[in-house]
């Protein structure tokens, strides 16, 4: 059986937004809609049916409001005309989750929000952040760093908590307009940083929380309602990053400063052996099985 789509373009814009700018290639919805009409997979292993919706390209447009009954409609005919009684699932990168109404017994996959927890991931072709030259521990000059913009509550906590702190360098790049400068200062930092805090932002989870494995460094997710680390079944994150409460940030510091050298390369050492875990590969298999 083939993936039959919903009878409008509208589900399937292009997304005309580039970020984060290492992106080179798919966003994950992007992704695992092409890996799934190349399988010629309609159903997980549960029989649930696949809902093929691009939701973040449309969801971000100025128009999507405008035309939001429109869609509805347009879904609600599609699943009146594909009934599955097992239920449904779709995938959703938007930090809100999909905004139409979905059927009853539908799971939603989400990087952000949703059913089940997804890495917040993207395709680089180029693997540009993997092709960097990375530092070792002794070679870091930065305990501890963040820059980046002040989106969230957390991270407005975490500017003022540390910005005197001279074991961390923070930088507030929410006016800073120029890309190619950013860029090189994010990456820059990072590598020179034993740790790079990985904030949730206005969504749940964070691309740097990803980004920063690849930049060889530790990053520390800091939360605050849901800790969003997706397969936590199968791997233990303990061993090779820090996730920490917002009401603990007052515990960082200690627990950082009190991680050696030995330690430090063995969680390097233990992201190695999941790095694989984070690639949009095995989350597409992950969400058919």
């Amino acid at each position: 059986m083939s993936m039959e789509l919903l009878d409008s373009e509208l589900f399937y814009s292009p997304n005309r937004v580039l970020y984060p700018s290492f992106k080179k290639g798919l966003y994950m919805e992007e992704y695992f809609f092409e890996y799934m009409k190349k399988n010629n997979i309609t159903h997980d292993k549960n029989g649930r049916q696949y809902i093929p919706v691009l939701w973040t390209n449309f969801q971000i447009e100025n128009w999507f409001n405008f035309r939001k009954d429109e869609m509805q409609d347009i879904l609600n005919k599609y699943i009146e005309k594909n009934p599955c009684s097992n239920g449904y699932f779709t995938v959703v990168q938007y930090d809100d989750g999909p905004l139409l109404e979905l059927p009853n017994k539908t799971i939603v996959y989400g990087a952000c929000s949703g059913s089940i927890k997804l890495p917040l991931i993207y395709q680089d072709l180029d693997n540009k952040l993997e092709r960097i030259q990375k530092k070792s521990f002794k070679e870091k000059s930065v305990l501890c760093s963040f820059i980046g913009r002040d989106t969230h509550n957390v991270r407005n906590k975490i500017i003022n908590y540390y910005k005197n702190n001279p074991n961390f360098c923070i930088i507030n790049n929410s006016e800073y307009r120029d890309v190619e400068n950013a860029e090189k200062e994010y990456t820059d930092l990072t590598i020179n940083s034993k740790f790079t805090l990985a904030p949730r932002g206005y969504g749940r989870s964070s691309f740097r929380f990803f980004e920063i494995f690849k930049l060889g460094s530790i990053p520390i997710y800091v939360w605050d309602d849901i800790e969003w680390l997706p397969y936590k079944e199968r791997i233990d994150y303990s061993k090779f990053c820090i996730s920490i409460h917002i009401d603990d940030l007052d515990k960082l510091e200690s627990i950082i400063v009190n991680i050696d050298e030995e330690k430090y390369n063995e969680m390097l050492d233990e992201f190695k052996k999941v790095k694989d875990i984070f690639e949009l590969e095995y989350m597409c298999e992950y969400i058919i099985s």
